[in-house]
């Protein structure tokens, strides 16, 4: 029995470390794709050698956080933090929003001039004929930006929001999660083409990350999860994924039917109650362009998204621990968001990728997953 036992803690201990360096692996070639998109540009050998720049960065930095642990003192965290924040808040002055080929700041603008006019916000499209794509939430959450009149300070704020959730999760890795983020190309793109892609799936994530044991809450903090979920859920469709995996795993380990039932029934009402102001505003308008129509229309056709929908069902059969569900979900919002390159690239020409058509900027929704695998190696998620 003993010997089972140890058998069966190496076999996890050694599953563990694969899911480390499998999301490690992907959080680099996302950033490599960064590297080699944008700084390509300026020279295809500057771009070369900045990738090589970055792995070898990369290396030395696990290198050094396995043999010694910490990186630096606490003290030098502030003031990189401190540096970093006022660096990014100026550098944004000086990056005109219109010089960047990103509309998100756009259709956050045309949504909230629109419904303070009173018009139906998702019938209004930009000068180049984009229509806001999002759901209502996601725009709630970008109007004190939009009132600031800055949406760039939502990427800084979604950065500040993960180190502080893995300071309070784990605090010797603050070292590791502030060099990931400030040498990741993606972060900054984040940034300056004021994208809101990284904060979305932060609050997302740190959300998700509280159903564990959902079943073992009290009745309030069960449905009060329900309700921030619904909300939550009401910013991006691809959030699709992760909850569905999450919800066959929870039936398959012990969670009574009916108990999660209400909890989805919950959720389902708080989401399509984010969408009742825009029905009673234009209930004609709404079923003829909806954040539903937009993204299925610009995204992938409905078809290849209920075809990975369908996927998804397999992966909980994989899970033997909600770290699996995390480190799986990631795998798979990668996979989706690569078949949505890959159509585009087919579609549009490869020209697409380095200039627009397929944005790779979508493949951030992943970060949060892959971090929390390696940051959190020490398998923090038992089994049920």
């Amino acid at each position: 029995l003993l010997y089972n036992e140890l058998d069966k803690k190496i076999i996890m201990n050694s599953y563990s470390k694969i899911q480390v360096y499998i999301s490690t692996l992907l959080f680099i070639v996302i950033n490599v794709l960064f590297y080699f998109k944008y700084i390509g540009r300026v020279s295809p050998l500057i771009g070369v050698a900045s990738i090589l720049c970055y792995i070898v960065f990369i290396y030395f930095l696990f290198f050094f956080y396995k043999k010694k642990g910490k990186l630096f003192h606490s003290t030098f965290q502030i003031l990189l933090l401190i540096v970093f924040a006022i660096s990014s808040v100026i550098t944004l002055f000086y990056i005109p929003k219109e010089s960047l080929n990103v509309d998100r700041w756009e259709m956050i603008e045309i949504f909230w001039d629109s419904a303070s006019n009173g018009i139906y916000p998702y019938g209004v499209h930009s000068p180049s004929g984009n229509y806001p794509g999002p759901m209502p939430f996601y725009f709630i959450l970008c109007y004190p930006f939009y009132c600031l009149g800055e949406i760039g300070f939502t990427a800084i704020i979604g950065i500040f929001i993960w180190i502080f959730y893995i300071q309070k999760k784990k605090k010797n890795a603050i070292d590791l999660t502030i060099l990931l983020l400030f040498s990741s190309l993606a972060m900054y793109w984040e940034i300056f083409s004021r994208s809101t892609v990284f904060f979305n799936s932060c609050l997302f994530f740190i959300w998700f990350t509280t159903l564990y044991n959902l079943d073992k809450k009290s009745t309030f903090l069960f449905y009060l999860s329900a309700v921030i979920g619904g909300l939550l859920f009401s910013t991006r469709n691809i959030f699709a994924i992760p909850l569905l995996i999450y919800g066959i795993y929870m039936l398959r380990n012990g969670m009574n039917f009916i108990k999660l039932l209400k909890w989805g029934v919950c959720f389902i009402v708080v989401f399509i109650l984010t969408f009742m102001p825009f029905v009673i505003l234009d209930w004609e308008q709404f079923f003829v362009m909806n954040p539903f129509i937009i993204q299925s229309s610009f995204l992938l056709p409905f078809r290849f998204v209920l075809i990975f929908l369908g996927a998804s069902i397999i992966i909980p059969f994989m899970c033997k621990n909600f770290k699996d569900v995390i480190f799986y979900s990631g795998i798979f919002l990668f996979i989706l968001i690569t078949g949505y390159v890959i159509y585009s690239l087919n579609r549009n020409g490869i020209e697409s990728f380095f200039v627009a058509g397929a944005d790779i900027s979508y493949y951030i929704f992943c970060f949060p997953f892959f971090l929390e695998v390696i940051i959190n190696n020490n398998n923090r998620y038992h089994d049920r």
